[in-house]
């Protein structure tokens, strides 16, 4: 056995330490600082990404907010023009027309299908949740039932657009 053969051979053969460490740890920590650098970029895109999902988003929600508003403005002024449909039915029940109930139940089933619902009916007991009271008055019926409605009360999609507006009974004194 040839000393100087065998430890060529394991020189050639690279089974021990690199000749200089600190070149190997350089070559190390520039593979390591590559694939930082692969990594951020690509947390650059998803960053960039979920901005625009972001603003997108944001986006929606301003048109959904503005379309909010506008439904607002619609079912409020479908509220008047339904408050001056009922006075002018009222006027005319009390010139003896016969088909003011039906243009008034006509008018019902549209609000209805359109998920505004009208209330505020003679004998509900009062809801504070759905009723102001304008005064009470002396009554043979319930105490606390509504005896009259000045004006009706809206409820659209579930929620109280308008309470309605009642005398409601103090029963007999």
């Amino acid at each position: 056995m040839n000393f100087a053969t065998e430890l060529k051979k394991l020189l050639e053969a690279e089974e021990f330490p690199p000749d200089d460490p600190l070149a190997e740890l350089a070559r190390a920590q520039t593979e390591l600082l590559d694939a930082i650098y692969k990594n951020n970029s690509g947390v650059s895109l998803q960053v960039e990404e979920i901005y625009d999902i972001v603003k997108d988003s944001d986006e929606k929600a301003r048109e959904a907010k503005n379309a909010v508003k506008r439904e607002g403005v619609l079912i409020g002024a479908l509220v008047a023009v339904n408050d001056l449909l009922d006075s002018l039915l009222q006027y005319v029940q009390q010139t003896g027309a016969v088909h003011a109930e039906a243009v008034a139940a006509k008018r019902d089933e549209a609000l209805n299908a359109c998920s505004l619902e009208k209330y505020g009916a003679l004998g509900q007991q009062l809801d504070p949740r759905i009723h102001t009271v304008a005064s009470a008055e002396v009554s043979g019926a319930p105490l606390e039932s509504v005896i009259r409605v000045l004006e009706n009360g809206y409820i659209y999609h579930g929620n109280v657009i308008r309470k309605a507006t009642v005398i409601i009974s103090k029963g007999l004194e």
